[in-house]
């Protein structure tokens, strides 16, 4: 603690309680915490909300598929509303240890000076989803980018400028591998020496969805190059700014050179009247388009996400049962409106093996008895009906659609 304290330029206001769990008692923990987190009703409709959105492959328990997440962060964690650090597995050697005690106690460093459970509400509306993920890129980012650090000066290596650059080219490499490759090579440390059962979880990783994988795993490497941008800018006070003044985007911590410095590109707010009863109010953001093309259209990824400005997708049930997204979103430019129009409908064809139409005009049948896909594209804004009847559904969006 008192090595972490220097590196990091934070002193401990007081000692972080610290005990052995076992893997039995980890698992309980993430039970209770997800059951609070997304309660079981929320837990079905979200679920559902995001399958006929297209950001789940298949239909799924999303409570389930949380805990599976969340297990595969084994080894030790940072319990901001306990104030408590948990050992669950001991790593295999003194310096992995060392590594992953920093990882978690940065965490306890940002919870005394910033508290973590307002930084980071849990279960709350407090955050859109895609101001939460990009605030778990600045508390995950930094306390990756201080391990790795710390491990530096553990080498007995001085930890100058020049090793700040060095470690900067190693996490951008980094930073470009899957959550699978990240789990293979063992960069966080997490398979040493697992109790079987978490092993189980860990190997089933390919089985989570990238809507709730992505961001989670993404968080670490990607946030790391954020803090190591911040860094760069302006030392330790540049990064403790961050947790005061917040991203505000996805957009801004995939792209921190550009997007959140030197100026902060901000991001649009998107509101759509409310039209029966919903179910699921959310934002994409880029890296949840990112995660939708890669599961569509992966070769329009990059080019159908970026220039984002804004989003909302409200999800809505008919008295039939039958789901109803009405999808607004705001692009910087025309043309980045156009590639994301185009890419959309490309990506229908994946979607919907059996659908049929054109979403521009008469409608894309989905082909799965859960109505047609209308689209419309209105300069620098794209607007989706996914579930409707008929195409006055897409004109009563673009008037219930505000964005500022």
């Amino acid at each position: 603690m008192p090595k972490l304290a220097k590196l990091r330029g934070l002193a401990f206001d007081h000692e972080v309680p610290r005990e052995y769990q076992t893997a039995a008692a980890f698992k309980e923990f993430v039970r209770a915490q997800t059951a609070k987190d997304l309660p079981p009703d929320r837990a079905a409709d979200t679920s559902a909300a995001l399958f006929h959105i297209g950001l789940l492959n298949r239909p799924g328990d999303l409570t389930a598929l949380q805990q599976q997440a969340l297990t595969t962060q084994v080894g030790m964690y940072y319990d901001p509303e306990n104030k408590k650090f948990f050992l669950v597995m001991v790593p295999p050697t003194d310096m992995l240890l060392d590594m992953l005690s920093v990882h978690e106690l940065t965490h306890a460093l940002q919870d005394q000076h910033w508290n973590l459970d307002k930084f980071l509400p849990q279960g709350t509306e407090e955050l859109d989803a895609d101001r939460f993920a990009a605030r778990r890129f600045v508390a995950e980012g930094d306390a990756t980018f201080t391990m790795y650090l710390f491990a530096l000066g553990s080498l007995g290596k001085d930890v100058t400028p020049e090793m700040v650059k060095i470690l900067r080219a190693q996490l951008d490499q980094f930073a470009t591998m899957s959550p699978e490759d990240m789990v293979k090579q063992n960069l966080l440390g997490m398979s040493a020496g697992l109790d079987p059962e978490l092993q189980t979880s860990l190997a089933g990783l390919g089985d989570i969805p990238s809507t709730i994988l992505v961001p989670m795993f993404d968080s670490y490497l990607r946030g790391s190059q954020v803090i190591a941008t911040a860094f760069d800018l302006g030392g330790w006070k540049a990064v403790d700014a961050l947790y005061t003044d917040p991203p505000e985007s996805t957009e801004q911590v995939l792209h921190p050179a550009t997007k959140l410095y030197p100026q902060r590109e901000h991001p649009k707010l998107v509101t759509i009247a409310p039209r029966g009863k919903q179910i699921a109010n959310l934002v994409f953001g880029e890296l949840q388009w990112q995660v939708y093309f890669q599961l569509w259209a992966p070769a329009q990824k990059a080019i159908a996400s970026e220039g984002w400005a804004g989003d909302r997708a409200v999800v809505t049930r008919r008295d039939d049962g039958r789901l109803v997204a009405r999808i607004a979103t705001t692009w910087d430019t025309p043309k980045d409106a156009d590639e994301l129009r185009a890419a959309f409908v490309t990506s229908l064809a994946a979607r919907f093996p059996k659908g049929s139409g054109d979403p521009a005009t008469t409608g894309f049948d989905r082909g799965d008895g859960a109505g047609k896909i209308f689209l419309a594209e209105r300069g620098s804004d794209v607007f989706i009906v996914d579930g409707g009847d008929a195409r006055s559904e897409l004109d009563d969006l673009v008037a219930a659609t505000q964005i500022r």
